[in-house]
């Protein structure tokens, strides 16, 4: 195994807005032929960079499918240990060590997260020739919500859930700042359009050729676009999901049962349709999406009367809501 001390990323590759998510698996507890386990892709820009949110076994097989480069990985956040949220991963960073990338990478993920990446890799024979650094989320440090990390305009904030084990959720909220330049004001003053304006957008003031000092604030206007994201699985009802997901664009939150399973819904630790939709609600979300579907509910011919019930209470209490499939891609 090989490690190195964190490398400074080229910040410029963050300058654009959050572009989409990609759902890579949509169902719970083991993969079946409609749903693959947990994983879904933050597109970060039209570069094709990426954020991968769990990683359940064969997410490897889906991130291909859906024309996305491990080249192009830059961190991967886990809620928790449980399987289906977590085989995939070493498989995925041998693979990406196998295809020539020398990029770091980022983990993150609960206390057990490097044990369990060393035990596969030392066990295995698995060298990984490229730096990666794990970031352990400690439940003490996450009690409510803070700031994990952030990278450029993009900030990613944490607090634990309320599931079998430690398990977190996650929110990335990204600012970006547009300076625009007031061309007809600048023309006024005989300023005419050329490299000048690069200077008059990047500082606060400037000297002219012909002498003249020029405060820049008078001729740029700044606009600002934000756009957040949350994610939620696997948790019983939780204020934290709630403070996390708070005026989000998209709340991806697990529905791992319908509300008429409430008592196993309590007996696993994971939410009904209903918990999800009361924290859309709190929380005030422009979108919501359920995901994490137990195998019960799978589209199949042997499962399609419960589907159909599953899916008409959603819609009954929840218009608009978006019921996640594998392959699906929502834009931000």
């Amino acid at each position: 195994m090989f490690k190195v001390p964190k490398i400074k990323e080229n910040w410029k590759i963050f300058q654009k807005m959050l572009e989409k998510v990609v759902f890579l698996g949509t169902g719970a507890g083991m993969p079946t032929k409609e749903r693959n386990v947990a994983s879904f892709a933050v597109i970060l820009n039209d570069s094709g960079d990426f954020w991968l949110f769990d990683c359940g076994e064969g997410t490897q097989h889906r991130i291909g499918s859906v024309g996305l480069k491990l080249s192009k990985l830059k961190a991967v956040f886990i809620t928790h240990l449980h399987g289906d949220h977590l085989f995939g991963l070493p498989g995925l960073l041998a693979t990406r060590g196998l295809q020539g990338v020398e990029r770091k990478i980022d983990l993150f993920g609960p206390i057990g997260l490097e044990n369990y990446l060393d035990s596969c890799f030392d066990y295995s024979g698995t060298f990984i020739p490229y730096p990666y650094q794990i970031h352990h989320i400690e439940k003490e440090k996450f009690y409510t919500k803070r700031l994990l990390w952030k990278n450029g305009s993009d900030s990613v904030y944490c607090a634990s859930l309320n599931h079998h084990i430690d398990c977190f959720g996650y929110s990335i909220f990204e600012k970006n700042i547009k300076r625009n330049i007031l061309t007809d004001k600048l023309v006024r003053l005989g300023i005419k359009p050329g490299p000048v304006y690069m200077k008059i957008k990047e500082k606060k003031q400037i000297t002219l050729e012909d002498g003249r000092i020029l405060k820049t604030d008078a001729f740029v206007k700044e606009s600002k676009n934000i756009k957040k994201i949350c994610y939620c699985s696997d948790t019983l009802f939780s204020e934290n999901a709630i403070k996390l997901s708070e005026d989000a664009d998209l709340l991806i939150h697990e529905a791992t049962f319908s509300s008429n399973e409430k008592i196993e819904a309590e007996k696993s630790f994971h939410s009904t349709i209903e918990d999800a939709i009361k924290i859309a609600r709190c929380a005030k979300v422009k979108r919501l999406v359920l995901t994490h579907i137990s195998p019960r509910y799978h589209n199949s011919e042997e499962n399609f009367h419960k589907w159909k019930i599953f899916k008409e209470e959603a819609t009954r209490q929840y218009p608009g809501i978006i019921l996640a499939e594998d392959f699906l891609e929502i834009k931000i």
